[in-house]
């Protein structure tokens, strides 16, 4: 009866535990908002599960909000993905010739494009460099103010390279 009886508590104790981490996990998307990795929800990226990005100084948000102007000059439509430095957490999608979206984010967050619905990589015909944008640590825009416009140019296209790394992390993980 004893050993019943602790195993009980234990079983408790830990669905307390677990309980409270899936509290402290949860964020009640709302619109605007990056919600939960792999949401369709667009908006904010700002850091929703509140670890800080590991607390990498590069990536932690230093201040308060901004906003960022994402314009689309290509003739594809474009998704924007916030970069994780995994498989990227989509944010929004860009109309094609001229679409454009505006985003809360913070500085020293970066976001890469791909082309809508289908995760392929919109490059730089010039260089098979996929675009990324990247908030400066340093900008100097003051909170809750408009923050930097970045342009995907006309040029962009889908690599001509038959094998093409999708996501940033690929090329990490091969080396």
């Amino acid at each position: 009866m004893m050993r019943s009886s602790h195993l009980s508590l234990k079983i408790f104790l830990l669905l307390i535990v677990y309980v409270t981490y899936l509290g402290c996990l949860s964020v009640h998307a709302e619109e605007g908002s990056c919600a939960n990795p792999g949401s369709d929800t667009e908006g904010t990226c700002a850091d929703v599960d509140g670890d800080d990005f590991d607390d990498k100084p590069s990536r932690r948000r230093m201040d308060g909000p901004i906003f960022a102007t994402f314009e689309n000059l290509s003739p594809y439509r474009a998704d924007i993905h916030f970069d994780d430095g995994r498989f990227g957490n989509f944010v929004s999608t860009l109309e094609a010739n001229g679409g454009e979206a505006r985003l809360t984010t913070y500085r020293g967050h970066s976001f890469f494009i791909t082309r809508h619905g289908v995760r392929e990589a919109l490059v730089d015909p010039a260089t098979d460099g996929q675009y990324f944008f990247r908030i400066p640590e340093d900008f100097e825009g003051k909170d809750d103010e408009e923050g930097p416009h970045f342009t995907l140019p006309a040029e962009a296209s889908p690599s001509k390279t038959k094998c093409k790394d999708r996501y940033p992390i690929c090329t990490f993980e091969a080396e």
